[in-house]
């Protein structure tokens, strides 16, 4: 169209206000001025930063913390508030930022030791989502990711709203998608921090995940070299490069590492994940050797990071098969369960 006729008949348009409805109006000067009227649901989410910061120093290169010694469990014996205050200063000696997964008794504890000690420590605060849970056990998640990030709003930096819940090989995957994007807008209307969700790098580059990311302030990753069968030698490289993939495929986002690491132990026998994919050798010096590459590589880059993990955890990984205890889903941590160091913290 001729830019003196488009002039025209939108003068013409402004003449006769009086005889059109405003909704025709609006839908006038939009298709020729090329204004795009859109539902709030089409608009482009304002992002609040992760940048998590303590008496403004930077405190991005944080850790996994789950507060669970031998015999504890998230079904039962919860540890005591003086174990969370040992564990919690073991932690500050190195690490100002902790990620949490879940919010229960256990999360409201380690809020409450945090607080009450004045602990230089912040929180990425979870909401632990579950495809096998009811309804009402998710929900329940959400109401209270949201009391305790309101509660503890100087401690919670943020909200992370599922862990592993889209990715296919996931147990406790969730298939309502729109379900769990619904409770994403819930957690956000509701608190002033950043929320985000936590998968592995295989949901991250599908082209689903951007529905999922387009309501993200920021994008929490999960990749690991030794699940991926890297040997330790190009771990750093392959866990680089998972990075840079994911940014490259959400370039509006931020993209914090919230998961990887290197085990200390593992299955290497029979028909198990562990021997069919875990190549690389494990043991406490290779833990080092990993843990010295990349808390280098992400304190040169201030690249927000929670390390996987704090502890052992022996609850974990089932005591089935012949040798259980060696499961590498025990031995993700840098101190061992009974609290002492390995290696990498020695």
């Amino acid at each position: 169209m001729n830019p003196n006729q488009n002039k025209f008949i939108i003068e013409e348009a402004m003449v006769s206000f009086v005889r059109f409805p405003l909704i025709v109006m609006l839908f006038l000067v939009a298709a020729f001025s090329g204004v795009n009227i859109a539902s709030n649901d089409d608009q482009v989410l304002n992002k609040r930063e992760f940048n998590p910061t303590l008496d403004g120093r930077w405190i991005g290169n944080g850790i996994s913390y789950g507060a669970y010694r031998d015999g504890e469990s998230p079904d039962q014996n919860l540890t005591s508030k003086d174990n969370i205050l040992e564990d919690l200063l073991i932690i500050a000696k190195h690490w100002n930022l902790i990620r949490l997964y879940g919010s229960d008794l256990q999360s409201k504890n380690i809020l409450e030791v945090i607080k009450d000690n004045n602990l230089p420590i912040r929180v990425m605060l979870g909401a632990w989502l579950d495809g096998h849970k009811s309804e009402q056990e998710n929900d329940e998640q959400i109401r209270l990711a949201i009391e305790f990030a309101n509660r503890f709003k100087q401690i919670v930096v943020a909200v992370n709203v599922g862990n592993e819940i889209f990715v296919d090989w996931s147990w406790h995957r969730v298939n309502d998608m729109d379900k769990v994007i619904d409770q994403i807008r819930q957690v956000r209307a509701a608190i002033k921090q950043p929320v985000t969700v936590s998968d592995d790098y295989n949901f991250w580059n599908k082209l689903n995940a951007k529905k999922v990311a387009d309501e993200l302030d920021f994008i929490c990753l999960h990749g690991y070299a030794l699940w991926n069968s890297q040997q330790l030698k190009q771990g750093l490289e392959w866990t680089k490069s998972i990075h840079q993939d994911i940014q490259s495929r959400h370039p509006d986002h931020k993209i914090a590492f919230c998961e990887t690491g290197w085990a200390t132990s593992k299955v290497s026998t029979g028909n198990n994940d562990e021997a069919r994919l875990m190549v690389g050798k494990v043991g406490e010096n290779e833990q080092a050797f990993f843990f010295t590459q990349y808390n280098n590589w992400v304190n040169q880059n201030k690249l927000v990071s929670f390390y996987f993990s704090s502890f052992d955890e022996n609850w974990k990984g089932g005591f089935d098969g012949e040798n259980p205890m060696a499961k590498a889903e025990k031995h993700w941590g840098l101190y061992k369960s009974d609290r002492s160091p390995k290696k990498s913290m020695r």
